[in-house]
C-alpha cells in the first residue's frame, strides 16, 4: 500500500498493539485482513479525508493558515487517500499512485510551498492513513491488530519510496521555475536542508547557491520565544564567509559557509538579544551533510536555558547527550535526585541550590560559600547531608558524574518532567 501518497515515510503515531501471541498469523491472512480494512476505509469517503485534513492543518502550521495553505489540500488529501487504498487492493494501480506522487511535488515546488513543509504535511497524513487502517480493525472487529505487523513493514517501505518520489520531483521543477534568483535560492537551500541529496543534485544545487559542494559549512538555529513573534530577518555579515537564511515554520536557519575561518568567527558574530536563543553545529564538510548539521544545530538549541544564550554543540556535548534522550536523562536524574523529595521543599531547594553552584565553582566550597554569602562549613555540610541522604560519595568520580548528569538534566528539563517519569517505576525501585 503507498499510503504516503498522501502523507508518507513516518510511522504510525499511535501504537498497534502489545507483544505479539506465540503463534502469529500467517502472512496470508495478514494480508486479507489488510485487504478488509482498506475496503472498509474506502468505505468512508469524504468523512475520513476531514479528518486527515485537521489532523494536518493541526500539525503543520504552514497548512493551518489560511493564506499560505494550498486551496486544493482537501481535494488533493481525497485524492490521495483513495490511490493509496486503491492501490493496496489492486497492485496494478500503482502507476497511479507513482504519477501522483510526482505530480504533488511538481505541482507543490511550483506554487513555491517549502519543502520541509510539503514532507511534513505529507508525512501526517500517511501515519493517519495507517492509524486509520488500525482503527478499522479494532472497531469493526475485523480481526487481530497485531497480525497487521507483518504487512507494516512493507507498507512503510513502499510510503518512504512515494515520499522521495515527491521530494525528488519537486527538487527538480524547483531549479527551473523560480523566475528570481532569490527565489530560486530559498527553494534549493530548503531542499538541500531536508535530506542528504544525490550526487548530481547537490553539484547542481552548489551552482545554485554559489558555495562549493565539499566546503567547510556550520548551521545556526535561531528561536524567538514569546512574547517575540520571530527573530531578526537580518543575516550577519562576517569577513571570509558566506551566510544563506532558510526562513522555517517555528526557526530561522543560517547556514554559514566558513571557508577557512573558524567557528569561533560564527559564534562571536551571533548575537541572541531579548527573547532569542541559538544553537550551532559543529563544522561539517560538504553540503550533502547540511541536513546532518541542522540536527546538531537543533540539539545545540534545545540545550540553552534562558534567553540570550548562544549555544555551540561541540561546547555542550554532554547537555546534547542529555536533551537527545529526554527519557532516559529524566530516569537518571530521578534516581540520583529521589530521595531530596521526601524533604521539606524549602530544605530541599537549599540543598540543590548549594550542589549546584558547589558544581559550578569546580568542586570548591570556598568558592562556592563566597558566591552564596555563607560560611565554607556551612557549604561543606550540606554536601554531606547530602551524601547521607542519597548514599553518593562526592569524592567518587561516577558518583560525581552521576550527580553532574542528573542536576544537568534538572535545569534542562524541569523538575516536572523528571518527577514525571516516576509513575512508570515500581514501588520498590532502587534509587
Amino acid at each position: 500500500m503507498h499510503t504516503s501518497s498522501v502523507g508518507g515515510a513516518v510511522r504510525p503515531r499511535v501504537a498497534t498493539v502489545g507483544p505479539l501471541p506465540q503463534a502469529a498469523a500467517d502472512s496470508s491472512s495478514s494480508l486479507q485482513l489488510f485487504d478488509h480494512a482498506c475496503r472498509r476505509l474506502l468505505g468512508r469517503g469524504t468523512s475520513f479525508t476531514d479528518s486527515v485534513v485537521h489532523q494536518i492543518r493541526t500539525e503543520v502550521p504552514h497548512y493551518a493558515d489560511p493564506v499560505l495553505s494550498p486551496p486544493d489540500l482537501k481535494q488533493s488529501t481525497d485524492t490521495g487517500i483513495r490511490f493509496a487504498l486503491e492501490a493496496a487492493l489492486d497492485p496494478g494501480r500503482i502507476v497511479d499512485i507513482e504519477r501522483y506522487t510526482r505530480e504533488l511535488g511538481i505541482r507543490r515546488a511550483e506554487e513555491g510551498r517549502p519543502l520541509d513543509e510539503v514532507m511534513r504535511a505529507f508525512r501526517v497524513a500517511g501515519s493517519e492513513v495507517w492509524n486509520g487502517i488500525i482503527s478499522v480493525v479494532e472497531r469493526d472487529g475485523l480481526g487481530d491488530q497485531r497480525h497487521l505487523v507483518h504487512v507494516a513493514a512493507l507498507v512503510w517501505k513502499m510510503n518512504d519510496r512515494d515520499a522521495a518520489l515527491v521530494a525528488d520531483a519537486y527538487r527538480q521543477v524547483a531549479k527551473g521555475v523560480a523566475s528570481r534568483h532569490s527565489e530560486r535560492v530559498r527553494l534549493i537551500l530548503a531542499a538541500v536542508l531536508e535530506s542528504r541529496s544525490d550526487p548530481a543534485f547537490i553539484q547542481d544545487a552548489a551552482a545554485i547557491l554559489d558555495l562549493p559542494p565539499d566546503g567547510r559549512f556550520a548551521v545556526a538555529e535561531l528561536r524567538a520565544t514569546s512574547p517575540f513573534d520571530r527573530a531578526p530577518d537580518a543575516v550577519p555579515e562576517i569577513r571570509g564567509m558566506r551566510v544563506l537564511r532558510h526562513v522555517g515554520a517555528q526557526r530561522d536557519v543560517l547556514v554559514a559557509h566558513l571557508g577557512d575561518r573558524p567557528l569561533d568567527a560564527l559564534a562571536s558574530a551571533l548575537e541572541a538579544g531579548p527573547g532569542m536563543r541559538i544553537g550551532i553545529s559543529p563544522v561539517v564538510r560538504g553540503l550533502e551533510n547540511l541536513p546532518r548539521a541542522r540536527e546538531m544545530a537543533g540539539l545545540a538549541l534545545r540545550t540553552c536555558r534562558a534567553n540570550g544564550e548562544v549555544a555551540r554543540l561541540d561546547a555542550r556535548l554532554p547537555d546534547g547527550l542529555l536533551v537527545s534522550r529526554p527519557d532516559l536523562s529524566a530516569e537518571l536524574a530521578l534516581r540520583v535526585l529521589r530521595p531530596l523529595y521526601a524533604l521539606d521543599p524549602a530544605d530541599r531547594e537549599t540543598l540543590i541550590d548549594t550542589l549546584g553552584v558547589w558544581i559550578e565553582k569546580g568542586g570548591s566550597a570556598v568558592q562556592a560559600a563566597r558566591h552564596m554569602l555563607c560560611h565554607r562549613n556551612t557549604v561543606l555540610n550540606r554536601l554531606r547531608r547530602f551524601e547521607q541522604i542519597t548514599g553518593l560519595e562526592l569524592s567518587r568520580p561516577r558518583d560525581l558524574v552521576r550527580l553532574t548528569l542528573a542536576f544537568d538534566t534538572l535545569q534542562l528539563l524541569g523538575p516536572a518532567a523528571v518527577l514525571g517519569c516516576g509513575d512508570a517505576w515500581d514501588s520498590d525501585t532502587e534509587s
